[in-house]
């Protein structure tokens, strides 16, 4: 069986970023379930102004569905050469990669209940299913799926890593532009690129999203609770001794990711993800 070729996504970093904008379209489609639910569910949107204009907004449920329907079709297309991102196998291993990370950032998630108080608890579960499943399949899920699928080397390992964990983080500075903190995106941003090297570097070693998007959705919904985040819609306002102790659990992230990412593993990883990408018929978890 031939493995099933894409002109466009054969080229690994313009595939990428085709990938990200790809899911983007999906979880915008998605936001008109989030729309709709914010007309029953109090507080479930928030309004927010870009530019002087100020509008309705919700992002929850509806952004994981439309991540998971933009990356069910992604899967179909290379079925059954693609052995998926969700699996049973290593969900364990891969929580247990992250699990230093995520002590030390819920410790400052509760930090700042005191600080800040708490809001609605069941508004920012929903709301965590955003960041949770969206960015993952945005910044990792397929676009490093994708580029492991067209590697031939090693050493082209670190390139998707970095990058997928830069573009991740630069993209939080955009909270700046519809009503954060500057200064508090901007060091959300930085700690974004260490958060997104642990994740990336979990699913690269696992090829496994579901610990990323447990990771990611628990960490964004710890944070949500917050009174000043849930008023906001999960928008900085501030930086308090809770931020600086999550400030700190990037660092973690990034002292734990370098380890996972020795180049001792890359073997590992590349045998992993070809075999994700074989031509085989799927296995079964």
């Amino acid at each position: 069986m031939k493995q099933r070729q894409h002109k466009v996504l054969d080229h690994p970093i313009l595939g990428y970023f085709l990938l990200a904008i790809y899911v983007s379209i999906f979880t915008s489609i998605g936001g008109l379930i989030d729309s709709l639910i914010a007309r029953f569910l109090p507080g479930y949107g928030v309004e927010m102004t870009v530019y002087g204009r100020t509008a309705m907004t919700a992002s929850g449920v509806g952004y994981a569905f439309g991540a998971l329907l933009g990356a069910s079709i992604f899967f179909f297309w290379f079925r059954p050469n693609f052995k998926g991102f969700l699996k049973k196998k290593d969900i364990a291993a891969g929580l247990l990669m992250l699990l230093p990370f995520l002590l030390v950032h819920y410790t400052g998630s509760v930090v700042s209940w005191f600080e800040f108080g708490i809001g609605n608890v069941l508004i920012a579960f929903l709301r965590a299913f955003a960041p949770g499943f969206s960015e993952e399949f945005m910044f990792r899920g397929l676009g490093i799926a994708n580029f492991m699928r067209t590697i031939k080397e090693e050493k082209q390992i670190t390139t998707i890593w970095i990058l997928s964990s830069v573009v991740f983080g630069l993209i939080h500075i955009l909270n700046g532009a519809v009503g954060a903190d500057p200064v508090a995106a901007i060091i959300q941003s930085i700690y974004a690129i260490g958060v997104g090297l642990i994740l990336g570097a979990v699913y690269l070693r696992t090829g496994n999203l579901w610990p990323t998007i447990i990771g990611h959705l628990t960490v964004d919904f710890m944070e949500f609770i917050r009174g000043d985040m849930s008023k906001s819609g999960g928008l900085m306002i501030g930086m308090g001794i809770g931020d600086w102790i999550t400030i700190a659990a990037s660092v973690v992230a990034v002292f734990l990711a370098i380890r996972l990412m020795n180049k001792k593993y890359y073997p590992e990883i590349m045998e992993l993800w070809n075999d994700k990408w074989s031509m085989n018929e799927p296995a079964k978890d």
